[in-house]
């Protein structure tokens, strides 16, 4: 039987054929891509890029929007200077591929970055502790007398409703 190896072993970057060294390298070479794309666009341009794929020196690039893809055109020579400075001197071109795949890959993206919306609660506090926080309300001061009144009428708001 074989024995685990360590996480240490599995990363390391010594090792030119392992597979999860291999993703390490392409996915860090991907976050400098998306990097300098978003110097050279700017963020609200970059953002609606998604870096494919990164080989045989060509960087292939994807947007949803055929109007994103013309405008980066006017930037590709600039694009493709920057990276051959700063990722790859050998670096011989960019494309740009206008596909419905990365509406998907974006729109996941956007579900995982937009904020958690909060509902308002349906629960019900009781009278005697709506009476309680009010009396605690009426011995406190400044933001925490403000609170404890909130609270206090959280129960009677919650009664107009139903």
């Amino acid at each position: 039987m074989k024995t685990p190896k360590s996480l240490n072993e599995l990363i390391s970057s010594d090792k030119e054929t392992n597979n999860l060294s291999l993703y390490r390298q392409k996915t860090s070479k991907f976050r400098l891509i998306h990097q300098l794309l978003s110097e050279i666009l700017g963020a609200n341009i970059a953002q609606n890029i998604v870096v494919s794929n990164y080989k045989n020196s060509i960087v292939y690039l994807e947007t949803t929007s055929a109007g994103i893809a013309t405008g980066f055109k006017m930037y590709q020579s600039q694009v493709l200077s920057s990276f051959r400075k700063q990722l790859d001197p050998a670096l011989v071109t960019v494309e740009m591929k206008v596909s419905p795949h990365s509406a998907a890959l974006q729109s996941k993206r956007a579900k995982a970055e937009a904020p958690t919306i909060i509902k308002k609660s349906t629960r019900t506090i009781p009278d005697d502790v709506a009476k309680m926080f009010e009396s605690i309300a009426q011995s406190s001061k400044g933001p925490l007398k403000e609170q404890f009144m909130k609270l206090s009428r959280l129960n009677k708001s919650n009664k107009e409703s139903d």
